[in-house]
């Protein structure tokens, strides 16, 4: 249990790195990053990203709902029906 806490904090910690290192290359570019999320264009381009990710969202929401949550719930509960747990 401690080894997969230390990967997903070994995840998160490349994770901060590489955002990091993107900023001093998009820096070093000369590309202001406040300037596009500020510009119509660039709040157009984000809000139309963010459609898509609701969109992708809720179709894996259902997709979920609809085929794999019957599925899953009853081996969660033939698991823990032999793990001795009610």
């Amino acid at each position: 249990m401690i080894e997969m806490k230390n990967n997903s904090q070994a995840g998160l910690v490349k994770l901060i790195i590489l955002i990091v290192v993107v900023v001093i290359i998009l820096s070093y570019f000369g590309i202001n990053l406040q300037r596009i999320a500020e510009s119509d264009t660039g709040r157009a381009n984000f809000g139309y990203l963010w459609q898509i990710i609701l969109k992708v969202w809720d179709w894996l929401t259902d997709l979920y709902q609809q085929y794999l949550a019957g599925s899953l719930g009853s081996l969660w509960e033939t698991i823990r029906g032999f793990l001795g747990k009610n």
